[in-house]
């Protein structure tokens, strides 16, 4: 068997070697000392500093940051990658590619480590849970074969090679991992070929070794506060050095804001050594993103971070940091251990991000609200977290609703808050100027950060230096709107930074915001003059189909609203005709089924769903409650969606018999269902029908036509009944081949289409959609007369001059297109597409 999987697991290895070997040579940054020749002919150093912006995309730490055992860093990616370069075809030396040369790792000073891991696969066995009827229930992943199966796959990064292979062989696995590096005190430069090997490394002690960083006041004032001997005896650990520039404006800050109580005594400025230190000798490449740290100092932790960087900006592919603090330079070997420099002094970071919202006075209303929405919770735990805080002036800028709603929790609080948060450090230093980056928040929108490029100041320094330029800082811009006022305040769990404006979204608007930006002013106007408006924006899980300015216009309620406003104050009618047009729950259009709903004052709208298409007849892409088209969709608020329709809603009081007994005009049509006793049929509330019903001056001309026996009768009444609502939305322009029909109860085809009007077979729909609790009527101009009467009813209409055209589902009756042809204009063809 072994010989079978070999090529697949030669080729996985060959791939992922390759692949790895170009990221990893490109990362790593050398010893001070092994500065190679090509670093001083980099390309990237001679960049334009005018160079397009391009997209930096963020994937979340589960993807890419992995857990503390994951060595691979970033956050990152971005769209340039040096794959070729490094000796790249080095990597396949063995395989007939390139040059062959010795790797560096069967070189010289190469130290190997072996780890052996073996389990029972019974024991290691997956579980899956499924969700059934009665609960949950677990189920195991049974083991497939008794068989050896190996899998080998190799990582190289510049000074560690390391290659594991998992066996599995009669239900056990074993894992065999084997870690080639160079041995202490030796080193390989950035950059280097594939084949050069480890070479000694001059390891000074920690003084020396700050001082060659730029980081020796650090050290020397922790020396001066009484740690001289701690520092000279430590060994295997990492300390984080600030950087001189930066560790003097930290001590200049502490003398002139005299707030700092560390620098006043040694006891402080033992601890805030302390906190710079952790154990063991952490190579910032073996570490993983978000991995913690505890250090000497107790109470205090350091999280690394590492952001993937555009190398057309920087060098390295990487930047690092420890509690938002930048890692200048890293991976410096001394005699006490690892050293890395920092370009500030780390802050404490002893509580979580909730607690520091509490300290803040500016803070108070985002303290209310995130309490109120329960968030304050996910602010309380473990897990990384990245908030961005309006303060309360910030607050202060919105509608007073809309501020009162959220300190309250309500409306769209969660959703506000949610699209101010990420599920990740985010530190500012990932914001690169003259890229942009993107991270996506929890509600799954993004967040686009961009940092313009600095501009140059002319500071003056003292006599003997002269003039120098200094790079002054642009501050962070969010969505092109919100600013980072304070960056990178450090806690337990994540990082928060102050912003000066709430960044809206349209899933996060209130239900009347989100009127007025979609431009339905008119029914916003009723709910405002109602006084319902603050009811409606505090609605959860709704579904609103809002009625168009001009769709109003032709209610009463727009001129009460211009001329006795005061009338429409709590008024009931009103009130009823309002949430006549709110149903739960919401519902998009990709969702909608046809169906009668429950609006939120208890009666009902019936949807319906048609297709425009003239070959594919039963795609739905036309949707309508009440007969009302919808014609703009989807508009998301915070818990609700809503539709806007062409007509408003009115609720249906009667049924269809009814109907007809409250019209005069129906009176001769309401008879003839009398005498072929259909009357129980139009009263059935368990169906719905579309009737088609004749004025009374179209039987004037008919009257001594129409047939006498009550089965004929029954024939022509149920001619103009069908099983089903057919609006008038739904019928479109069709031509042969492509004709439409709809089935009558006695079975009858009859052709759809629309011309100046909706047409049913020979009839003309005069007055549309007269809707009925159980179904609508339509009003048309002619009598539809079913097959059995053709002849008899023929001659007397050719006397009359009034023919009566007779359609079969698919051709005229005398075989013959009808003389005007009639096309569908441009809003019937690109209009009715999409509803």
């Amino acid at each position: 068997m072994k010989s079978t999987i070999l090529p697949l697991g030669l080729l996985l290895t060959l791939f992922t070697v390759s692949n790895v070997t170009a990221q990893y040579f490109s990362s790593y940054e050398p010893e001070a000392e092994f500065v190679p020749l090509e670093a001083h002919n980099n390309p990237h150093n001679g960049r334009n500093a005018e160079e397009k912006p391009f997209e930096v995309d963020v994937i979340t730490s589960d993807v890419n940051g992995g857990g503390n055992n994951q060595a691979q860093p970033g956050l990152f990616l971005h769209q340039s990658f040096p794959f070729f370069g490094n000796n790249f075809l080095n990597s396949f030396g063995g395989f007939g590619i390139g040059t062959q040369e010795e790797p560096w790792w069967k070189g010289p000073n190469v130290c190997t480590e072996k780890e052996e891991d073996e389990k029972d696969m019974e024991d290691s066995e997956e579980t899956d849970e499924t969700q059934t009827a009665e609960g949950s229930e677990t189920i195991k992943q049974p083991t497939y074969g008794q068989f050896q199966f190996s899998l080998n796959s190799c990582v190289e990064k510049p000074n560690k090679y390391v290659c594991t292979r998992v066996v599995n062989k009669n239900g056990k696995k074993k894992t065999l991992t084997i870690s080639r590096q160079c041995c202490h005190g030796y080193g390989r430069p950035r950059n280097a070929a594939y084949a050069t090997p480890c070479e000694k490394i001059d390891i000074k002690d920690i003084e020396a070794t700050a001082a060659d960083m730029g980081a020796k006041e650090f050290v020397a004032k922790a020396k001066s506060s009484g740690l001289a001997d701690t520092i000279k005896s430590s060994k295997n650990v990492t300390i984080f050095l600030p950087m001189d520039e930066a560790f003097n404006a930290y001590s200049d800050t502490a003398q002139s804001e005299n707030n700092l109580v560390e620098m006043k005594t040694d006891d402080g400025m033992k601890q805030l050594f302390l906190r710079h230190v952790v154990d063991g000798e952490i190579n910032l490449e073996d570490v993983g993103n978000e991995q913690v740290f505890k250090t000497h100092a107790e109470g205090q932790t350091i999280r690394i971070n590492s952001y993937q960087m555009p190398l057309t900006l920087s060098r390295e592919p990487y930047r690092y940091t420890a509690n938002c603090v930048p890692i200048v330079k890293r991976d410096k070997l001394s005699e006490q251990g690892m050293v890395h420099t920092l370009s500030g002094v780390i802050p404490a970071a002893s509580k979580n991000i909730m607690d520091l919202i509490r300290e803040r006075s500016d803070m108070s209303i985002m303290r209310t609200v995130l309490e109120n929405t329960k968030l304050s919770e996910l602010l309380e735990g473990d897990k990384p977290v990245s908030i961005f805080v309006p303060n309360d002036s910030a607050f202060d800028k919105l509608e007073p609703h809309l501020r009162r709603a959220l300190k309250e929790g309500k409306g769209c609080a969660s959703n506000i808050l949610k699209n101010h948060m990420l599920d990740l450090t985010f530190c500012t230093v990932a914001s690169v100027a003259g890229a942009k980056t993107i991270a996506y928040n929890l509600l799954g929108e993004p967040m686009r950060f961009n940092r313009t490029k600095s501009e140059s100041a002319a500071a003056t320094a003292t006599a003997t230096e002269g003039k120098t330029e200094v790079e002054v800082e642009q501050p962070v811009i969010i969505n092109g709107i919100a600013k980072i006022m304070e960056a990178d305040i450090m806690g337990t769990n994540g990082v928060m930074h102050v912003i000066d404006t709430i960044m809206p979204t349209e899933s996060a608007l209130p239900l009347s915001s989100l009127m007025q930006e979609k431009n339905v002013t008119l029914f916003k106007r009723l709910l405002e003059a109602s006084g319902m408006d603050n009811t409606f924006d505090d609605l959860d899980n709704v579904t609103v189909f809002a009625p168009t300015d001009k769709a109003l216009q032709t209610t009463k309620w727009p001129q009460l609203l211009e001329e006795s406003p005061e009338q429409l104050r709590d008024n009931p009618e009103l009130a009823e005709f309002l949430n006549y047009h709110v149903i739960k729950p919401m519902i998009k259009t990709c969702d909608l089924e046809v169906k009668q709903l429950p609006t939120i004052n208890g009666d009902k709208v019936r949807i319906n769903l048609y297709s425009t298409h003239a070959l594919f007849s039963n795609v739905m892409n036309r949707a309508t409650v009440n007969c009302a088209r919808l014609i703009h969709f989807d508009d998301e608020s915070c818990g609700s969606v809503m539709h806007q329709v062409d007509k408003p809603l009115t609720p249906a009081k009667s049924n269809l018999l009814q109907v007809l007994e409250s019209n005069p005009n129906y009176s001769k049509f309401l008879d003839l269902v009398r005498m072929a006793n259909l009357t129980d049929l139009l009263a059935n509330a368990e169906e719905d029908y579309t009737l088609l019903v004749p004025k009374n001056d179209v039987f004037e001309e008919l009257e001594d036509s129409l047939p006498k026996e009550q089965s004929e009768l029954e024939s022509l009444i149920k001619t103009h009944i069908v099983n089903d609502v057919v609006c008038c939305a739904g019928i479109i322009p069709t031509n042969w081949p492509f004709v439409r029909s709809i089935e009558s109860l006695n079975g009858h085809h009859l052709r759809i289409t629309r011309d100046r009007r909706p047409k049913i077979q020979n009839a003309g729909i005069t007055k549309c959609d007269g809707i009925a609790t159980n179904g609508i009527i339509h009003e048309i101009n002619d009598v539809i007369v079913p097959n059995s009467r053709k002849q008899q009813l023929q001659p007397q209409q050719q006397q009359q001059h009034h023919q009566i055209p007779e359609f079969s589902s698919t051709h005229h009756q005398h075989g013959q297109r009808p003389q005007h042809h009639h096309y569908p204009n441009a809003d019937d063809i690109f209009g009715d597409l999409f509803f």
